[in-house]
């Protein structure tokens, strides 16, 4: 075989081992390199078939050139399509394998178009801001809202025939303005500037602003700090009725407050509007907002309660735990002014609380307001309202027992109409030197949640420091709105009240100074109050603790009662004891102390033997309830407990002995 039949047998398997392995794109221009003038060479027709061989003859055949052979089948139709589609089929996975090189560039560059275009889309679509600046208090705000209009001070609704606040002038504070937005008229933005309260305890001040504002119609869904540029804000959202004009049917609006003080002033800023309208204002405005100076001061409940570990029995009392926050009308507008602690001796809801809570520099405030305890470490909830003027006073002891008689509208209320009130009503035993106690109640200041702390009793001291057994002392934490709280023993049994300051007063009972003590008032100085504890009813100008009636109706005759009053337990005489004989037509669960000249047909007191001789006659015949009280005794009452008829005696004792248990 010649050389060129060799080229030939190699041609074909040469060409598929080099179109196979052209594995990258510089392979693969090695390939179209060689083979370029071959593939853009034309192709030739395929040889015809030979012609069929002539007879034959003795002639010498011309010689077949093996080389034409080799170069037309390489440059055949066939070679040339197996060619092509190997080499395509190369450069196919050389582009597949660079793509794949590629991949992390092209999602990089990707994302970073999507980024670039929605910050760019919102730029486009944010609407132009303007600085609002007024008071000490800036911010950023949108500009397509209308012009400012002021916000009339609301009208007192706790405290009955109060006037009418008047406008304050342009210049003066309280700086109070609403912007309502352009596209809907739901949406506003509130602002406040105003001096900075007198109480310390910023949360319930500004709570009882708004309840004063929308009454009844008012929920708080609670608050929080945030702070913003290093300064902290009360952020506060709740729920209330509005009416947009007169007549209009009554819609539930949505709020979010924000609020602040620093030493002078206080700030609020407030969103009005739907959930979704209030959170883009929130994130377009509230991280604008500063004022001139810091604080240091908290601004949400601080509470010690999950800092003690005080036994269950000793937590129980927290609902018999009451908060008293006392308020003025100043310049026409109610203003919290001060706080204090209380606790339930009622069912009825009868509070005993410190007689310097409700008084202050010569007067009785003008209105108190309860807080019932809601959870740990949460601020209390105001449910009612009444008047320190139409409560039991005991200035001498600084003592005093209050009761609700409105709601939050302002409207007659009963403390029975808002729930149950559980009292305290066990009391604990004789107090012993280094005895452990508690001491619940509403520091002014964090807040307002309420407070556990504890202590070890110290001693006892008199009045005026002397040496006497009204006051224990104790080295458990007493701070201002402490006052009135209770102090229970580890088994939860009251021992008395929380006295953080003792209260110099002179002849005419007005107050000289006030002295921080921790004190506990003992509970067995409060019987006065427990007499009448469940059987009063709020009356204006009926503050004194004193039962006897003062004007009844006599009867023109009838029996003369007497008996003797005596100790359940060992039947000693207890002198002092009252005894009152009722109206036929007053049942004992109708009996009001506070009513006595209206119920009481005749009455009593008892000697130093414990013997009772009514002053008045009582009419014959007749059924009467009778209701004996004494200090330190549990209140007896009878319905139908005399009965007369035509034929008794003008000289009558029905009993014998009256036996009263004591407490």
């Amino acid at each position: 075989m010649s050389p060129r039949d060799d080229d030939h047998t190699d041609v074909e398997p040469l060409i598929t081992k080099v179109t196979t392995r052209a594995e990258t794109a510089q392979d693969m221009e090695i390939v179209q390199q060689v083979y370029a003038d071959e593939l853009s060479a034309p192709v030739k027709a395929p040889a015809p078939p030979p012609e069929p061989p002539a007879a034959p003859d003795d002639s010498i055949p011309e010689p077949v050139e093996e080389e034409d052979s080799a170069w037309t089948a390489l440059f055949s139709y066939e070679t040339y399509e197996q060619v092509a589609r190997r080499v395509l089929r190369a450069g196919t996975e050389v582009a597949r394998e660079g793509y794949q090189r590629h991949d992390a560039a092209v999602i990089v560059i990707a994302l970073a178009l999507i980024i670039g275009g929605g910050i760019v889309h919102r730029r486009m679509m944010q609407p132009p801001m303007e600085v609002f600046d007024a008071n000490g208090l800036t911010f950023q705000r949108t500009a397509n809202w209308l012009s400012p209009e002021p916000v009339l001070p609301a009208p007192v609704r706790l405290i009955r025939d109060a006037p009418a606040p008047p406008r304050p002038a342009p210049d003066e504070l309280p700086y109070h303005v609403e912007f309502t937005s352009a596209l809907d008229a739901d949406v506003r933005l509130e602002v406040l500037v105003d001096d900075r309260p007198r109480w310390s305890n910023i949360l319930t001040g500004l709570e009882l602003d708004r309840r004063n504002r929308y009454g009844e119609l008012y929920a708080s869904d609670g608050g929080h700090t945030r702070s913003i540029s290093g300064h902290d804000w009360l952020r506060t959202s709740y729920r209330y009725a509005y009416a947009p004009d007169k007549g209009d049917a009554p819609r539930i609006g949505r709020a979010v407050e924000y609020a602040t003080v620093d030493r002078d002033r206080l700030y609020a800023v407030t969103f009005h509007g739907a959930p979704v309208q209030i959170e883009y204002l929130e994130d377009l405005i509230a991280p604008t907002m500063r004022v001139a100076s810091k604080i240091g001061v908290p601004l949400l409940p601080q509470n010690r309660v999950t800092q003690v570990r005080a036994p269950q029995t000793v937590r129980t009392a927290q609902a018999s735990t009451v908060m008293v926050v006392v308020a003025d009308l100043v310049d026409g507008r109610l203003r919290a002014v001060g706080g204090g602690s209380g606790v339930i001796v009622a069912s009825d809801g009868s509070i005993a609380t410190n007689y310097h809570v409700l008084h202050e520099r010569g007067r009785l405030h003008d209105l108190f307001v309860i807080g019932r305890h809601v959870a740990d470490g949460k601020p209390p909830q105001l449910v009612c309202a009444g008047s320190p003027n139409r409560s039991k006073l005991q200035p001498e002891l600084d003592l005093a027992m209050i009761k609700c008689d409105m709601d939050l509208d302002g409207r007659a209320w009963k403390p029975t109409d808002g729930g149950a009130w559980q009292p305290l009503v066990e009391v604990g035993g004789e107090v012993s030197l280094g005895q452990r106690l508690w001491v619940l109640g509403y520091p002014d200041r964090g807040g307002g949640a309420i407070t556990l702390s504890q202590g070890l009793v110290e001693g006892w001291t008199g009045e005026e420091d002397t040496l006497g057994k009204d006051f224990i002392k104790t080295d458990a934490s007493l701070t201002h709105g402490n006052s009135g709280g209770p102090v229970v023993d580890d088994l939860g049994r009251v021992i008395g009240v929380a006295n953080a300051f003792r209260v110099h007063l002179t002849q005419d009972g007005d107050e000289i100074e006030s002295v921080k003590q921790g004190l506990v008032r003992p509970w067995s100085a409060l019987g006065d109050i427990l007499e009448i504890a469940g059987r009063w009813t709020p009356r204006e100008g009926r503050n004194s603790v004193e039962l006897e009636p003062t004007e009844i109706e006599v009867a023109p005759e009838g029996v003369v009662i007497s008996t003797t009053v005596v100790d359940a337990l060992n039947l000693h005489p207890i002198p002092g004891a009252l005894l009152l004989v009722l109206r036929p037509d007053v049942s004992s669960d109708e009996v009001d102390m506070n009513r006595l000249n209206d119920q009481v047909i005749a009455w009593g007191r008892a000697n130093a033997e414990g013997e009772v001789h009514l002053k008045h006659p009582v009419p014959q015949p007749g059924r009467y309830t009778v209701v004996v009280v004494a200090r330190g005794y549990q209140t007896l009452t009878g319905d139908d407990a005399l009965q007369l008829d035509e034929d008794t005696a003008p000289f009558f004792d029905p009993w014998g002995q009256v036996k009263i248990h004591p407490l």
